[in-house]
């Protein structure tokens, strides 16, 4: 028995493209921050940029498409990896992200707008087949057993955040921390497309043999809106005004997300008789059976939503670099059934990057 194991996932311009923006922005926050004559402590931008990205491994558990008669026990001896692995999404995104924060100059009032985007391809293929040939009274017979899958998901994430908040700190973190409690209102949408196809052969011998065949199409979908709450704090660690301040920073952000699940798809199994005569193949004009189903689905839900963040920050009078781990989870938000609706948790938490650029003031 021999297994060969594909695995193509098409993620390299993303991570050139995210890798870049980072680069940059950063060298150009240095350049400003060491900028003779740009704003000091005293003289606060009003107007921040802030471009950033992660590494975000995903939670992500809709159920996998196993048509009846890969389900048999105890499997084929030449089945060595099921379906399910291969139909499996990408376990990671690279995620990108901008923001835009408006602080009026003498006032602890933030005003901010912020988009995150991420998006996955998986592309996989499997072949299994023994190796044994049968050797007949008419000649050799190269007729295999053998399973071949194939699948694909596409997976695609956006929040945006609009948010009006306040530095209700009052010294609590020193001189140089803040802490800053916003309300506002949260977008999400979640975009998920899969496709799967089998062919599965579990005899081999000069008889009468069965070839089933199994096909699968779906599209789910969330989009929703809601009320959000956060709380962003940070506290100097190190450094002074003038010359940069590191810090330690944290976060904690909840969501209650108004919306609607979507999916509809399709899959199909069939069975064919083909029939061997000295090493040829024969099948039958008409298949054994053909069954279907997946029917389309759509409802009306409520998503809670909770994340938290953590990290450090070099922070000067106009710029910014920060990085840490965050986490954002989104409970019952899409619909991971075939044939029944299932509800399924979503959730994004990595490691993360970013560089602000103070203009104005």
């Amino acid at each position: 028995m021999s297994e060969l194991t594909k695995l193509s996932d098409s993620r390299a311009d993303l991570r050139a493209r995210l890798l870049a923006t980072v680069c940059s922005a950063g060298l150009f926050a240095a350049t400003c921050a060491s900028t003779p004559g740009m704003a000091s402590s005293e003289d606060r931008p009003t107007v921040w940029v802030e471009l950033g990205g992660g590494f975000a491994q995903q939670q992500d558990d809709q159920q996998a498409y196993l048509p009846p008669f890969v389900l048999g026990s105890p499997p084929a001896p030449f089945v060595a990896q099921s379906p399910a692995i291969v139909e499996k999404n990408t376990p990671y995104s690279w995620d990108s992200d901008a923001k835009i924060s408006f602080e009026p100059e003498g006032s602890d009032w933030v005003f901010s707008a912020a988009i995150r985007y991420g998006r996955n391809i998986a592309d996989r293929s499997l072949t299994q087949r023994t190796a044994q040939q049968y050797v007949g009274p008419y000649r050799r017979s190269g007729y295999f057993a053998y399973q071949n899958v194939t699948a694909k998901n596409i997976e695609s994430h956006m929040l945006l955040d609009f948010k009006t908040g306040k530095d209700v700190g009052l010294g609590m973190f020193g001189d140089d921390g803040e802490s800053v409690v916003s309300l506002g209102l949260r977008y999400a949408q979640f975009d998920s497309r899969s496709s799967a196809g089998i062919q599965y052969q579990p005899t081999n011998d000069l008889a009468t043999v069965h070839r089933f065949f199994g096909t699968f199409t779906d599209a789910r979908k969330f989009v929703g809106l809601g009320p959000s709450l956060s709380w962003d704090a940070s506290a100097g660690l190190i450094g002074n005004p003038q010359a940069g301040i590191v810090s330690l920073d944290w976060g904690m952000n909840g969501a209650i997300l108004f919306g609607r699940q979507r999916t509809s798809g399709h899959h199909q199994t069939r069975e064919m008789s083909v029939l061997v005569v000295a090493g040829n193949q024969y099948v039958h004009p008409t298949p054994i059976y053909i069954t279907s189903g997946a029917p389309a689905r759509s409802k009306q839900v409520t998503v809670p939503n909770l994340g938290g963040f953590a990290g450090v920050s070099w922070r000067y009078p106009n710029a910014k670099v920060s990085m840490g781990y965050r986490a954002d989870f989104f409970f019952g938000a899409m619909d991971g059934g075939i044939d029944a609706a299932k509800k399924e948790n979503v959730g994004f938490y990595g490691p993360f990057a970013s560089v602000s650029v103070g203009i104005g003031g």
